[in-house]
């Protein structure tokens, strides 16, 4: 540039033409129009993320549906709302719930899933306005019926997998305004997030069920094991009480008859007291056995739990010619559990063993600590476990003992160790025989968890 020319001033506003500024200020009020859309996407956005995040770890449907139709009615600004949930067999939407309207009323009402309403609401897949569902309505007698409790305004659906999984009902906003394209969108994206919780909760509530249910059949499968375990038991032990009564049957018409010498009576009744302590110690066993206890986790002692149950089968085991060995270490720790139910365990197992050798044999139980856990093995030189059966033997109904065997004893034995946090499994043994092998933990999962907490 020449320093002798002078420096042309800057352009004031009347210099710019008219047409060259209105295209500017017509672009800049559209780029503020599209960073106002932006912000206004990004902050819904937001929102939406925080409240699912919110919702997502409310697994209680009640609760969640609650909080569903709070936070719709907060987010849209309607005066009340209403969601309808499908049934487990996809029939019908019922089961309504409803913030701002009495549910008197509502739960008369109920939707077919296969209407033209749910048909439209699927094939959208986005929140529908009054005008939009009125060809769809018109016809349907039970939203009609609806529309006389809250005048529908928008249906928002909640889909998951092309399944409908429940419809929400608004009716106007409380200022009366009406509800723009941003407000739909916003709402679609809500009930796209909604529909996963909403999902979640309902697959928490059923799996909860089930096991409540799974729960309920074991513990009827123990009671049932444990009645049909004592019916054997009392006929077999009729036998060994039998064995004392003659007994004292005999010495008493003696004592009755004929006098004896102060000695020979001292002896007798001796002989009769021992008699009436075995008795006794029959009884008391049978009655500890069948006693009902709550689901108690105390200090179990393995030794005494396996000492009463081989003393209770004594003379079933010296009847069938078979021979207990026992190599259990000393000092074994004492576990949590309930000493009735592995005592249930170890009879199931003694007997199955006499049961499976007929002609007489060898027991073996033996008991050690191994890591965290006591284990136990229990062996006998029967027939054994047909290869093919040893993955279900542990399931309920399952037995190979013909019309003799409920096929309970061996599936209750695996709920009960479960339930001790334990394990039980099944093999062959070289030599012939089966073997059993059981795993109690010396400290419960949720004991650890515990002492962690209070630590």
């Amino acid at each position: 540039m020449n320093e002798s020319e002078p420096i042309a001033p800057f352009p004031g506003k009347d210099d710019i033409s008219l047409d060259g500024g209105s295209d500017l200020i017509n672009q800049i009020s559209r780029l503020s129009d599209a960073n106002r859309r932006l912000r206004r996407k990004i902050f819904d956005h937001y929102t939406v993320f925080e409240i699912s995040r919110h919702l997502s770890s409310m697994l209680d449907t009640e609760s969640l549906i609650d909080a569903i139709l709070l936070t719709c009615l907060g987010q849209m600004g309607a005066e009340s709302a209403v969601i309808y949930l499908a049934d487990s067999d996809l029939q019908y939407f019922t089961n309504p719930h409803s913030k701002g309207i009495e549910l008197e009323g509502l739960t008369d009402i109920k939707i077919n899933y296969k209407s033209k309403l749910v048909k439209a609401l699927l094939n959208s897949g986005k929140p529908m306005t009054s005008i939009e569902l009125l060809n769809h309505i018109k016809d349907n007698k039970n939203v009609k019926e609806l529309q006389k409790f809250i005048d529908i305004k928008l249906a928002a659906p909640l889909i998951m997998k092309d399944r409908l999984l429940g419809i929400l009902f608004l009716p106007a906003k409380i200022s009366e305004a009406d509800y723009y394209d941003s407000d739909l969108e916003f709402l679609s994206l809500l009930m796209n997030q909604l529909s996963v919780a909403l999902e979640n909760a309902q697959l928490y509530q059923r799996e909860r069920e089930i096991i409540e249910k799974l729960q309920t059949t074991q513990r009827l499968l123990v009671e049932t094991e444990k009645m049909a375990a004592l019916g054997k038991l009392s006929a077999s032990i009729a036998h060994e009480v039998n064995n004392p009564l003659g007994i004292i049957s005999n010495y008493l018409q003696i004592l009755s008859i004929r006098k004896v010498p102060d000695d020979v009576y001292a002896n007798y009744i001796k002989i009769l007291k021992e008699e009436v302590d075995r008795i006794a110690g029959i009884v008391r066993q049978l009655l500890a056995f069948y006693r009902h206890h709550q689901e108690q986790i105390t200090e179990v002692d393995i030794n005494l739990v396996i000492a009463e149950s081989l003393a209770l089968l004594s003379h079933q085991l010296s009847t069938s010619n078979i021979k207990v060995y026992l190599d259990i270490k000393k000092n074994l720790p004492k576990i949590p559990g309930s000493t009735e139910k592995l005592k249930q365990v170890f009879l199931n197992l003694i007997m199955n063993a006499r049961d499976f050798m007929p002609g007489g044999g060898r027991l073996d139980i033996n008991a050690r600590t191994k890591g965290n856990s006591i284990e136990i093995d229990i062996n006998d030189t029967g027939t054994g476990i047909d290869d093919n059966n040893l993955t279900e033997i542990f399931e309920p109904f399952f037995t190979t003992k013909g019309k003799e065997g409920t096929g309970l004893g061996l599936a209750v034995c695996y709920g009960i160790m479960q339930w001790h946090q334990g394990t039980i499994t099944a093999s062959n043994n070289e030599r012939g025989g089966a073997k059993f092998i059981l795993t109690l933990p010396i400290k419960r999962k949720d004991e650890k968890q515990d002492e962690h907490n209070s630590s």
